[in-house]
């Protein structure tokens, strides 16, 4: 039986935990957690907030809050065959080094959301260390050649994912919001937005550094909060249009959202990639636009077509199932590509 040593904090509603219950779940492996299940747990707890975690963190030498390095120096791998984290951003070199050393029958794997090669999502030990992962997972195709460029052995492309327990539909009694956003503050998405709140749409907004943005305009409703775990999948359901923008600084495809809409049965407007166009066929399972101009006037056609609304969604749900977009499906995918490399 395979045994996977899963080694990161994990706290509920998190794409960590979600994929780690996908992981926990399947029948072919045993899951061992490294770290207590927790809410306190995040993925910021490894920077820290004091002003020494953020120099250091600027240096690109994370302090290892969580002692992690410790925990694999003195953790028995005898019995482990795959050694999971993600990212890797706190772990030394030499760490690994020891374990590859030590335990040359555990293969060490990395997985993450972000764009892994920008130099400000990655850290020294991560850059230096990249040689000795057997496998490093990332959720931007342009990644692999990127990676392998500065050590990594073996890249693998997945497509983000969504969790079968937490991303699903929700009755609504009424539809919410009529235009939802839900994400961190960037000048572009603001600006897309404002561009429809000035031609007569109402967006809710919900996410990190908004606040400043709350009396722009009465169209524009900023609930300068954090929405997680159900509330945000609920939100997705009871949405009329929900919106898709992409992370500029992570040069984003498509990104989490792409995926967790649909799998919510909401309507997704997003920004047209060939990513996403690979994911959802256009205008069948999902909508897509180029610029601000194109954007408003598909939200305008959609708010005032319900059935041609809901059956997009539909077909988008259905897209997630049966193309195998879940966490789930994803560690089938990375359990076949650990296999390839025990050949």
């Amino acid at each position: 039986m395979i045994k996977l040593l899963y080694a990161y904090p994990l706290s509920d509603g998190s794409n960590a935990y979600e994929l780690y219950r996908a992981f926990k779940n399947n029948k072919d492996i045993v899951t061992i957690p490294l770290f207590n299940i927790s809410s306190e747990n995040n993925i910021y707890v490894n920077f820290g907030n004091s002003i020494l975690d953020r120099i250091m963190y600027k240096l690109k030498l994370p302090i290892d809050n969580l002692k992690l390095n410790k925990k694999l120096l003195t953790y028995d791998l005898t019995k482990i065959s795959i050694l999971f984290t993600i990212k890797g951003n706190t772990i030394k070199p030499s760490t690994l080094r020891y374990i590859k050393n030590k335990y040359p029958n555990v293969t060490i794997i990395s997985w993450s959301l972000d764009d892994m090669y920008a130099w400000h999502n990655r850290s020294i030990y991560y850059t230096l260390g990249l040689k000795y992962y057997d496998l490093v997972i990332t959720t931007k195709s342009y990644n692999v050649s990127e990676l392998k460029s500065i050590g990594a052995k073996n890249v693998l492309f997945l497509y983000q994912s969504f969790s079968k327990y937490l991303h699903k539909q929700y009755k609504c009694e009424r539809s919410q919001y009529n235009v939802l956003f839900i994400g961190y503050f960037e000048k572009a998405r603001y600006e897309s937005i404002l561009y429809l709140v000035n031609n007569g749409i109402k967006v809710d907004v919900f996410g990190p550094a908004w606040g400043k943005y709350v009396n722009v305009h009465e169209n524009l409703i900023i609930h300068n909060k954090i929405l997680a775990g159900e509330n945000y999948s609920r939100a997705l359901s009871c949405a009329k249009v929900s919106l898709c923008f992409l992370r500029k600084i992570n040069r984003d495809l498509h990104t989490s959202r792409s995926i967790e809409i649909p799998a919510c049965k909401g309507f997704m407007i997003a920004e047209r990639t060939q990513e996403h166009l690979d994911l959802f066929e256009e205008d069948k399972e999902a909508v897509y636009f180029d610029n601000n101009e194109e954007l408003l006037k598909k939200v305008q056609y959609y708010l005032k077509h319900e059935n041609i609304r809901k059956q997009i969604s539909e077909n988008g749900y259905k897209r997630c199932l049966s193309s195998g977009y879940s966490y789930d499906d994803k560690v089938v995918d990375i359990l076949k590509e650990v296999e390839n490399l025990w050949k």
